[in-house]
């Protein structure tokens, strides 16, 4: 299953809304599930069980474990707890969009809706951006496995120092290389990346819109 970069788009509106307005577990649980079977149906492997064990141990935490610590303990403990459980639903759509959306498809798509060349590059900038800070983690990965570099605080050092200096430099190049391929051009051009939207794209969709009406319903206590 190929999704439609539409339909990725109002999946991740309706779920950034709903993960901060539905104060259910429950609800966010089935939005967790949802999202994995969407990331399991893709055509990439996007799902990784790994998320799915740190989201689980996130919520048994919160269930079990903060209830029987010390009071200022479970204060401390449960804000990064709670915050992060609350946007994993959020960072499996963006992993979901990154993985499986290519630029040019972006680009097709929104020169196609219209949308202000502003927004386009940014989104296009934005899309390359992760996979490229990710080849540069890597990179350093490798660089550090080879010189042996152990301890725990050297490590945190090794992997932000790089990280945080070739952060701007890497969204300049982005930026000039999508400025370079003509995509500020006013001139209209061809949508050869546009697809048309596919039956699986309108279930995401309507799937997407019941979030978020659920969510609103939790809110204000119909459900």
């Amino acid at each position: 299953m190929h999704l439609d970069i539409r339909a990725k788009l109002l999946l991740l509106l309706t779920v950034s809304i709903s993960s901060f307005i539905a104060n259910s577990i429950t609800f966010e649980i089935s939005m967790v599930i949802l999202i994995s079977i969407i990331q399991l149906l893709s055509c990439k492997d996007v799902f990784n069980y790994k998320l799915v064990l740190t989201y689980t141990a996130l919520v048994l935490a919160q269930l079990f474990l903060l209830p029987v610590l010390p009071s200022t303990v479970a204060m401390i403990t449960s804000i990064p707890v709670v915050r992060l459980r609350i946007v994993f639903p959020l960072f499996m759509v963006l992993l979901l969009i990154i993985s499986t959306t290519k630029v040019s498809q972006l680009i097709a798509t929104m020169t196609k809706m219209n949308i202000p060349k502003s927004i386009t590059i940014t989104l296009a900038v934005t899309l390359r951006y992760f996979p490229s800070i990710g080849e540069e983690f890597r990179h350093i990965h490798d660089a550090m496995s080879m010189r042996k570099i152990d301890g725990f605080i050297q490590k945190i050092e090794c992997y932000c120092v790089p990280l945080l200096i070739s952060a701007s430099k890497t969204a300049d190049e982005l930026t000039a290389a999508a400025i370079t391929r003509g995509i500020d051009n006013p001139t209209p051009g061809t949508y050869r990346g546009y697809q048309k939207l596919a039956i699986s794209d309108y279930i995401v969709m309507v799937l997407s819109l019941l979030l978020i009406m659920t969510s609103i319903s939790i809110n204000l206590g119909i459900l």
